[in-house]
């Protein structure tokens, strides 16, 4: 192991460098992991192409790279639709040429029962974490072909692995992000031997300022006992920007969650009972049989979405 560990920054020791005017399009980019990811780039030398919906937050990110000395296009964009993920992917193009990265990082996390869940934010969250990282795929590879080269790094989640109660919803989505990815890392990089190449990101959860804007867990009622393990964005980021030097399929920030997803794949019944312990996403009004059903207004609890790109 230890000379596995030295290889790899050995590896990265040679590497730096290689970002260097390469072209990185970043979905999710105004806060947490792809913001992170932003200013590590720009901080390496890429030029970064900056998207997602909240437009102001953007700017302040383009000024934080452009201070690192990045080139930096800004592309507001929601990824919910495909003609804008198009037209991002177009802009990125027509201004610098190439893309040699492209992170599908968009995204949103959500808690409620699988029971209770509501069919309106549940199809959002659909839209978004799934059909989102789907159009850039589908947007790039087009042009990475033409190409015969690049670099397609989809976030998922540990959570796609490894699912925690009053989750299910949020993790059926980033199991996709996984299991689609692997189909296209086959694909592109094995049955047909594009040049392009196909990661996915599984992050735990990721302290970001989008947990400061639900008001449940800062106070303890409803929500996450944040007894697992937290990231810091800067760290996930470094993870994913030393994937774009030096290729690996699957980009696991924090390695010692390695044996947890081994131990579920052994022993699955004793997992989920120590799942339960480690974090329970449990509002108290949820074991009460009074209201029942999936809309808002008979749903025995009112969920908690965390809208933006960060977080597992």
């Amino acid at each position: 192991m230890t000379l596995t560990l030295a290889a790899r920054a050995l590896q990265r020791a040679h590497a730096r460098g290689a970002l260097r005017d390469r072209v990185v399009v970043i979905t999710g980019a105004s806060s947490g992991i792809g913001r992170a990811v932003a200013l590590e780039s720009a901080a390496r030398g890429a030029r970064v192409v900056l998207a997602a919906r909240n437009v102001e937050a953007l700017e302040r990110v383009a000024q934080e790279a452009r201070e690192l000395g990045g080139e930096v296009l800004v592309m507001p964009a929601d990824v919910r639709e495909r003609p804008q993920v198009e037209r991002l992917v177009e802009a990125a193009v027509n201004h610098f040429g190439q893309i040699d990265v492209m992170f599908n990082n968009a995204g949103q996390w959500f808690i409620d029962s699988v029971e209770h869940s509501d069919e309106g934010r549940t199809r959002d969250l659909i839209d978004l974490n799934m059909m989102g990282v789907l159009y850039g795929v589908q947007a790039a590879v087009p042009v990475m072909r033409r190409q015969g080269f690049g670099h397609i790094i989809n976030t998922s989640s540990v959570e796609g692995r490894i699912s925690f109660p009053f989750t299910g919803v949020y993790a059926g989505t980033k199991a996709f992000i996984e299991g689609m990815t692997q189909s296209l890392r086959q694909e592109l990089m094995h049955v047909e031997k594009t040049g392009i190449k196909v990661s996915v990101l599984l992050p735990v959860t990721t302290r970001t300022a989008i947990f400061d804007n639900v008001a449940n867990i800062k106070a303890g009622g409803f929500g996450a006992h944040m007894n697992e393990p937290v990231q810091e964005a800067a760290y996930v980021a470094r993870g994913v920007v030393d994937a774009m030097e030096v290729y690996r399929p699957v980009i696991l920030p924090f390695t010692p969650i390695k044996s947890l997803i081994l131990f579920y794949d052994l022993f699955p019944d004793w997992a989920n009972r120590l799942l339960t312990l480690v974090r329970v996403d449990e509002p108290a009004s949820v074991l009460s049989h009074a209201q029942r059903g999936s809309h808002p207004e008979k749903s025995p609890h009112t969920p908690v979405v965390r809208s933006g790109e960060a977080g597992s």
